[in-house]
């Protein structure tokens, strides 16, 4: 983990102290594991990362920065399961790299495209290439990268779950950018697809016109935030008080 201070804006000032330490993960590391890190048994025998050190330096932290946040904040959740719910923010999803011309959502690949090289899978290193990748300008749009990400990341998101749907809709739903639940965070086994509020409405209708063709459905939602989203434990429970209202809004339009 590497701490640094930013503004509103997306101007980053300066890195301050970073975290880092070895754990001995209770079984053997496997041979590709060691040949993408350099990292062995021997490396990381008898080592153990502490969640009191962890959730000391995470304390004066407003925003957690992962490159697959979807990844890291499960890991890191199970890992340590006492540590305070924090915001959270995606390099990967959270920066429409597809809008800016960047085929590629991969770490290496989105470095190389703004012109600079990092030795990978070392997390220090990873966590400084993110830092500076935050730094730059996007090259279609020149928004600062962190200002994008800080305003997706504040967003709140209605994830869809298209339950029911006729076994012939797939590829309707798929063309739209519906993905077959397999995460273990998902709720539901169904096509789903997660949405910004003001497109929602419009996405009911077109359920309701192409995969159900009834003017009443039943489609469930989550609500997330940023100190819900990515995760895999209860961060997102009370999102059905915290947006009671926005939960009725939605069953409207369903039934309306």
């Amino acid at each position: 983990m590497v701490k640094f201070e930013y503004n509103r804006h997306g101007s980053i000032f300066r890195l301050l102290d970073d975290f880092s330490g070895y754990q001995y993960p209770g079984s053997p590391i496997p041979e590709y594991i060691t040949k993408l890190t350099g990292i062995n048994d021997d490396t990381v025998r008898s080592h153990k990362i502490q969640e009191s050190a962890v959730a000391n330096y995470l304390q004066d932290v407003d925003l957690i920065i992962a490159h697959n946040a979807q990844f890291d904040r499960t890991f890191l959740e199970t890992t340590f399961p006492s540590l305070p719910a924090k915001a959270w923010g995606c390099l990967m999803y959270d920066v429409d790299w597809d809008k800016e011309e960047i085929s590629s959502r991969k770490l290496e690949y989105i470095a190389y495209k703004f012109g600079f090289f990092h030795e990978g899978h070392r997390a220090i290193n990873d966590c400084l290439a993110g830092v500076h990748l935050l730094a730059q300008k996007l090259p279609k749009s020149q928004v600062p990268v962190l200002k994008e990400l800080l305003t997706q990341s504040k967003a709140i998101r209605f994830k869809l779950y298209a339950v029911n749907s006729p076994y012939d809709s797939k590829e309707l739903l798929k063309a739209r950018g519906y993905r077959w639940s397999m995460n273990q965070n998902d709720k539901y086994r169904a096509w789903s697809i997660e949405l910004l509020e003001d497109k929602v409405a419009e996405e009911i209708n077109y359920l309701r016109s192409n995969i159900y063709n009834t003017s009443s459905i039943n489609i469930p939602v989550e609500i997330f935030d940023a100190y819900s989203r990515f995760s895999s434990t209860n961060n997102k429970s009370n999102n059905h008080v915290k947006y009671r209202d926005k939960l009725e809004w939605f069953q409207k339009l369903c039934t309306s």
